[in-house]
């Protein structure tokens, strides 16, 4: 290879590099109240100098503020509504994983939705890849490798060929998956593998899955449906939609009385129903950490009242205490809780034992986890004015001709039931079954499951398409519209096919750019990356031939982005354990749940830990690659950046 060029699995990699940690890097960054100020169209009336997420905002201007309805929002339901609630979570200073020891569950969240939406700012920036190869005439969906191509093909024919009017088109003539065409057979099965795989990967394998599977649970009971259904039944367009507003939105407090008739302006004025869940659901889940605080508080072994002391007083201080703090234990090499007593204000007059510096971390552990759950209620259920509640009715106000066509064309409480089976459903399949031996569901269940309500989903796209045809009309017309953002830029440059697709070009720049000695680094990472992500491939590949052999022992489901998932999971930096230690990474406990979390698990429950290190073996490790960031992670902002601030849809 020359000094200038990049062979299109070089390519490939660098682009695959990039875009992995810029755009978590984007995501991560709306811990500051920046992020949002600086986030350029439709959330600031005027450009900042430097976008400060460029890749989002590309996807988003491109794909989201273009939907129909969403479109004619005015400029300060951005600024005003939605802007001000990110702002207001930013400004809550909710607590980070380094402090809590553990894999917090706003983390595992955060990277997972950071490697999904990544593969779609690939594709907004370099291109969908084209496919030469003419569709079979029939797919095995039996085998992964057919349902692959047919993925592969089916994602060239919507970007290049007809295949939106394919599916708007068959969807309005049938609710029978067999009606579609094979190729579109194929290419569900596909979705429906990486899908399963996901949902399995949150609730089985991941350590906060349990959890979750509590929070999803406890929301579930407390959705009042039979009203719901009952409101949708109604026969007029205008009262349904004036009942469900009532019904989910109304404040329900002597306050919003007095308020809605001018006698206060009260910043508190009650909740609704849907603030009510909130609550209700963060509520409960904080009285666990409280259990674990005060058994701590009461300990005889605990750490003493002046330690208590300092934790508490420190969780009360702003973030820039709160980051110098962190910044010392990281230099040091001490963990945060050393930190926090010997910084106080009054420091504790008695050291700790290593029995009680374990409590301390726990403690603060538990404290940060209160907080948090109090500032989430206060920022989205206690605010005035409260932009929550006034976001969703602006989004129902632009969407009401819609909601009116899809009311009488379309049985919504009947779709709403086969949500709630659904839902129920896949709560009864991640529950442990009495007499299975502590098992876990496996993938195969999880796709059981979901093809057992595709039918729903199916006939519930059918009634839309076939009775509502302004609705069906109008979103065809967006999605075409939308998926030429993912068309490949055209161009004479031989290197635009390469492994990158529009993006080659730029990136050979880039990397052309550094000096003739920090090159070969760059390329060893590229190629040591390459195969990486071929062997990720491979092993992809495996599972879901796994899965479709239905065998219900696959605990380890399809899609290289799992790994990636788990890359920026490894990578997180976690407090020292000890008093004086080494910063641990979060692979070193990313099987660890929260304390205060491990009363979702209960008699039968199975070891997530244990499975996760068991299936996790096969998974080859991530390659280094901070030369790469460290040389080119700069020069791809700026290069991001300057294609933002120059008015332009893409990087040409």
């Amino acid at each position: 290879m020359s000094s200038s060029t990049l062979s299109p699995e070089q390519a490939h990699a660098l682009f695959d590099i990039l875009t992995h940690y810029q755009l978590y890097s984007e995501v991560e960054g709306f811990k500051w109240p920046t992020a949002i100020q600086n986030y350029g169209a439709p959330f600031s009336k005027e450009d900042p100098a430097q976008y400060s997420s460029p890749l989002m905002q590309k996807m988003f201007t491109s794909l989201i503020v273009t939907l129909p309805g969403i479109t004619t929002l005015p400029p300060d339901f951005w600024q005003e509504r939605v802007g001000t609630l990110i702002a207001s979570l930013s400004e809550a200073r909710l607590s980070e994983s380094y402090d809590k020891g553990t894999m917090g569950t706003r983390k595992t969240l955060s990277t997972a939705s950071s490697v999904l939406i990544e593969n779609c700012a690939r594709g907004c920036f370099g291109g969908c890849p084209t496919v030469e190869e003419k569709p079979k005439s029939q797919y095995d969906r039996s085998k992964a490798e057919d349902i692959k191509q047919a993925w592969e093909r089916a994602a060239h024919e919507l970007v290049y060929g007809d295949l939106i009017d394919e599916l708007y088109d068959g969807i309005a003539k049938s609710d029978k998956l067999e009606d579609l065409s094979p190729l579109v057979q194929a290419a569900i099965e596909h979705i429906l593998l990486i899908t399963t795989s996901f949902v399995h990967h949150v609730f089985v394998l991941s350590p906060d899955g349990q959890y979750l599977l509590r929070l999803l649970s406890n929301v579930n009971k407390l959705v009042p449906y039979m009203a719901i259904k009952q409101t949708l039944r109604v026969g007029n367009a205008a009262t349904m939609i004036n009942g469900m507003l009532k019904l989910i939105l109304t404040k329900l407090s002597v306050t919003a009385f007095t308020n809605w008739i001018g006698l206060s302006k009260n910043s508190d004025d009650g909740m609704n129903l849907m603030q009510q869940i909130i609550s209700t659901v963060l509520t409960w889940d904080n009285s666990d950490f409280k259990d674990i605080a005060s058994k701590i508080e009461k300990a005889k072994d605990g750490p003493s009242q002046e330690h208590l002391d300092a934790i508490e007083t420190h969780i009360q201080a702003g973030r820039e205490e709160h980051d110098k703090v962190r910044s010392i234990s990281i230099e040091q090499s001490k963990s945060i809780v050393n930190v926090i007593f010997e910084t106080a204000q009054y420091k504790p007059s008695t050291s700790l034992s290593d029995v009680q510096h374990a409590k301390a971390l726990e403690y603060y552990s538990a404290k940060l986890s209160i907080r948090d759950r109090k500032e989430l209620i206060r920022v989205l259920c206690h605010q005035y004015p409260d932009n929550l509640t006034q976001t969703i009715r602006d989004v129902v106000a632009v969407y009401d001709p819609l909601i009116r066509s899809i009311h009488n064309g379309v049985d919504l409480s009947a779709g709403l039931g086969d949500l709630q089976n659904f839902l129920e459903d896949m709560i009864k399949t991640i529950k442990p079954k009495s007499g299975n031996g502590n098992k876990a569901p496996s993938v195969e269940d999880f796709v059981t499951l979901f093809r057992t309500h595709l039918p729903s989903c199916l006939r519930f796209l059918h009634q839309v398409a076939k009775n509502c045809p302004e609705v069906s009309s109008t979103f065809r017309q967006w999605c075409k519209e939308a998926i030429q953002q993912f068309r490949k830029k055209q161009s004479s440059d031989a290197q635009e096919t390469g492994g990158a697709g529009s993006m080659t070009a730029h990136l050979t720049t880039l990397c052309a750019s550094v000096s003739e000695v920090q090159k070969p680094g760059i390329i060893s990472a590229l190629d040591a990356h390459s195969n990486y992500l071929s062997s990720l491939n491979k092993i992809s590949m495996q599972r879901a031939q796994s899965v479709l052999d239905n065998k219900s022992t696959t605990m380890y489901g399809p899609g290289a982005y799992l790994a990636r998932w788990h890359g920026l999971l490894d990578e997180t930096l976690i407090t020292p354990a000890t008093p004086q230690g080494p910063v641990r990474r979060g692979k070193d406990i990313q099987f660890k749940d929260e304390e205060g979390k491990r009363k979702a698990s209960g008699k039968g429950w199975w070891d997530s830990e244990q499975i996760a290190q068991q299936v996790m073996v096969e998974v080859p490790e991530q390659p280094n690659v901070d030369v790469v960031l460290e040389l080119l992670g700069g020069p791809f902002r700026d290069l991001l950046n300057k294609d933002r601030s120059s008015g332009k849809t893409g990087v040409e």
